[in-house]
């Protein structure tokens, strides 16, 4: 253990308003030498894994490795986590983020190090406090499971004759855990899915923000590592922006590992051929705390940096970020980059990225010797060359891992880190002092039920959780029938009665068209400030499609809920143009995933594709919202509702059914919302053969049903805002025109799929896909309903009929150019009604066989 105080180290450190300057720390009392140990012990197990299984990227993991060690075994007094691991995801631990995904062999033999560390401690002493799930803990035998699949690994040894292998009983407890190639939320104290790049950091703003939301004490963090190469994505950038709008402080703590190197390539030099790229630099520019560290590969001088972040001062609202210099391709048996035994030359930079050295080779073998002449251990196979059969294979692996993890034993090692274990896990709260209650999900209400909601214009008292101070707030969730309003105009009123009823856990994160998109109204109590207004909803947020999407994500992904099946954090919701909504498409993929794999139940995170449909290419081309939000249904089934809405009325039954079925159903982490800019007057649903206001939420209404005293023409499904309104107008001319046609409104087939098998039968029927066509604002790439028959197409009105993209215009140009106009409508609902017979025998013919 170092003397405290025996020396100091420098870091450098620079903000906006500041130039670079030296800072003498004092290096604080840590056990250094079990750090380090542990650290030499890790890069060891994961390069073993990555020899055997001739997969993974070793060079950036050894650079990785003193911070991930440090911030999990410092010492919160130091800067380090606070986190259990004998209870990974409990809500108060601090969150630590591997967002270099590449970097997970690191953490991997970590986890199993300390896994097999509290294991052997509770075998040795019977001691429940060193007891730890074997569900959720890394063991030695999951070292077979990397970059493997579940499936796979299910029937390993059964396959290979080894299921009663000594070497292998540990299987007989809970299995083999797949390791992914990139790190994922289930993985133990890691909190984010690592990859695609600058995708997992950057919703780091996000996940520190809810925490000065919730009132949480100042002690609790957010950690994240990444390398810059992937803090130069487009969503790094963004990032930057966001924390500092969301004035997060040192509640969230950057590491960078700057090493100048890549997969491929070198960053300063080759991409960039100048040398006026300062990194450091980029972020103070934004307004971030900057520590340069000369070398993070220097245990003392990383936990210097820990300590720096851990005393600074409260009030300074900055973020803060570590720049630290290291190695890709960094050794412990050579830290000074000496050759290594043999005189090997050691791989660094971006050569050491891919690989693809062979099994046993001259390199790996003197990595290995390294580690046997510093802890007196010796491998067995590694010197006979590669292996070539599965089952001498998989015994050698996991034989050499038990020989390495042998260390843990021979040195006390084991016994030291389990105590720290404990000793940290001890620290965390299971009872933290919140500003919001913490004991019930606040969506689970049922007030927000579709059959609760206020019909009438309503004014509620609505009361500020922090201050106590109450106002009127009048909210109007349906309109009445003739008023000129838009299905924009209704979002506000969803969220401001979300927020009233959950008393303010619905995040608004749009940017500064958020008054143009209708969210803006929907927070209660203004802006949000960690400081000035912490009951506030609506953060104030940039130009930042994919940003704000991501920050959404940060504030969904948490939960102050200490039961892992139930829920309590906020909803999010971004949004734009629908046209531009692709930019947030990414980020909430990856939060999909996330939210499929969790362990713990988790929020909503919702987009509102505004200014949808070709109305808006009256902007301009670059604003036609035809294409591009059919992405949002580009998830597995049942993971996302899609809701198009063109009439104010649907809103809200289609917003809280949706909602009702994604606070019950932990598969559904995505709401997506269609809407269009133009005002239409308010549709009289008495007209209707569905004439419930709350019609919308079965997914797929009736407008207009068949006169069954004539001959039926088929069905008519219409979604979207001036293709509806057009059709619905169009009724009685096409009536008094003899077509007898079934006339659907399309909100949302995820919805429609939820209703009775009697319900989608009375609506749309089989049969009736066969005898279809579609009115859209969208286009024929993605129907409003899957099955259609084989004629849809021909008769079908859509924004891409002629495969162009339209010119723009007025509003009125447009959707005439789009062939939506009620005299386009009228001739194509007429055409398909008087083609009806000659349609289904054509189809017939060829179900048949027949020409």
């Amino acid at each position: 253990m170092s003397p405290a105080g025996s020396s100091t180290v420098t870091i450098h450190t620079s903000a906006s308003d500041q130039a670079i300057a030296e800072k003498s720390v004092q290096i604080p009392d840590y056990d250094k030498q079990q750090l380090e140990d542990l650290g030499f012990l890790t890069d060891m197990t994961f390069v073993l894994m990555c020899n055997y299984h001739q997969t993974g990227h070793f060079g950036g993991g050894t650079a990785y490795t003193p911070y991930t060690i440090s911030t999990h075994l410092a010492g919160p007094e130091n800067g380090g986590m606070t986190f259990d691991y004998r209870e990974p995801k409990h809500p108060f631990s601090d969150k630590f983020m591997l967002a270099g995904g590449h970097n997970a062999p690191v953490t991997y033999a970590m986890w199993m190090l300390m896994g097999e560390a509290l294991d052997r401690k509770h075998k040795a002493t019977g001691d429940d406090k060193y007891k730890a799930s074997p569900e959720s803990s890394m063991l030695a035998i999951d070292a077979l499971g990397f970059r493997r699949g579940a499936g796979a690994l299910s029937t390993i040894l059964e396959e290979n004759g080894l299921t009663d292998h000594p070497a292998f009983a540990q299987a007989k407890v809970r299995g083999i855990r797949a390791l992914s190639g990139h790190s994922e939320t289930t993985d133990l104290t890691n909190d984010v899915n690592g990859g695609p790049s600058g995708v997992g950091i950057a919703t780091a703003a996000g996940k520190a923000a809810f925490w000065d939301m919730m009132g949480a004490d100042s002690s609790l963090k957010v950690i994240a590592i990444e390398g810059e190469f992937a803090l130069t994505s487009g969503h790094s950038q963004e990032f930057k922006t966001q924390a500092v709008a969301n004035r997060v402080g040192k509640r969230l703590r950057v590491l960078m590992s700057y090493n100048n190197a890549g997969i491929d390539d070198e960053l300063v030099g080759s991409v960039v051929k100048e040398d006026t790229y300062v990194i450091e630099n980029q972020w103070s520019s934004y307004g971030w705390n900057v520590l340069k560290v000369d070398n993070a590969t220097d245990y003392d001088q990383v936990v210097a940096a820990l300590k720096t972040m851990e005393d600074w001062d409260e009030a300074d609202r900055r973020p803060m970020i570590v720049v630290g210099n290291t190695v890709k391709g960094w050794w412990p048996g050579a830290p000074d980059g000496e050759a290594l035994p043999g005189g090997v030359e050691q791989v660094k930079d971006h050569a050491s990225h891919a690989y693809g050295m062979p099994m046993n080779g001259e390199y790996f073998q003197a990595l290995a010797t390294t580690f046997e002449e510093k802890f007196g251990v010796k491998f067995e196979g590694i010197r006979d060359g590669a292996v070539s059969d599965e089952k001498e294979k998989l015994v050698q692996l996991k034989t050499n891992i038990d020989i390495a993890l042998s260390v843990l034993d021979k040195t006390g090692l084991g016994d030291w880190l389990a105590d720290k274990l404990v000793e940290i896990g001890d620290q965390v709260k299971d009872d933290m002092s919140l500003s919001v209650q913490s004991d019930e999900d606040p969506f689970q209400d049922d007030r927000l039920r579709v059959q609760n909601l206020p019909i009438e214009p309503t004014t509620v008292t609505a009361k500020n959780h922090i201050t106590g101070e109450t106002k009127d707030v009048a909210i109007k969730l349906y309109e009445e029938p003739g008023q000129v309003k838009g299905t924009r105009r209704a979002i506000s009123e969803i969220i401001k009665w979300a927020n009233y009823v959950t008393d303010n856990r619905f995040v608004i994160i749009a940017a500064d068209l958020a008054e143009s998109i209708n969210v803006n109204s929907g927070s209660i109590w203004g802006h949000y400030d960690p400081l000035d207004n912490q009951a506030g909803t609506r953060l104030k947020a940039p130009i930042q499609e994919a940003g704000n999407a991501l920050t959404a994500v940060g504030f969904t992904s948490q939960s102050i809920s200490k039961d892992p099946n139930k829920f309590n954090g906020v909803w999010s919701i971004s949004g734009t143009y629908g046209a531009f909504t692709p930019l947030m498409y990414l980020p909430l993929r990856v939060w999909s995933q996330q939210n499929q794999d969790s362990p713990f139940r988790m929020g909503v995170a919702h987009i509102l594709a505004g200014h949808s449909g070709p109305e808006t290419a009256a902007d301009a081309r670059t604003h036609f919202g035809i294409f591009s939000p059919q992405v949002w249904k580009l998830f597995p089934k049942g993971q996302v509702i899609v809701l198009s809405f063109w009439d104010y009325n649907d809103v809200a039954p289609g917003y809280f059914a949706a909602a009702e079925i994604a606070a019950r159903d932990p598969k559904v982490g995505v709401i997506v919302m269609e809407v269009a800019r133009p005002d239409f007057a308010v549709a009289d649903r008495t007209k209707f053969a569905d004439s419930d206001i709350n019609a919308a939420a079965k997914g797929f209404y009736v407008i207009r049903d068949y006169d069954e005293s004539k001959p039926k023409h088929g069905v008519v499904v219409s979604q979207g805002s001036s293709s509806t309104v057009n059709l619905v107008d169009s009724l009685d001319k096409l009536e008094a025109a003899g077509a007898n046609v079934k006339v659907v409104a399309a909100i949302s087939e995820e919805l429609f799929d939820r209703q009775s098998e009697e319900y989608k039968q009375s609506v749309l029927s089989d049969a009736e896909k066969f005898d279809m066509m579609v009115v859209t604002t969208g286009t024929r790439r993605v129907w409003p309903v899957t099955g259609v028959g084989p004629l849809t197409d021909e008769y079908s009105l859509t924004s891409d009929w002629d495969n162009q993209w339209l010119s723009g215009g007025t509003e009125d140009d447009v959707i005439k150019e789009a062939h939506l106009d009620k005299d386009s409508i009228f001739d194509a609902v007429k055409r398909f009604a008087d083609d009806h017979d000659a349609r289904l025998a054509k189809q017939a013919a060829a179900f048949n066989g027949h020409a």
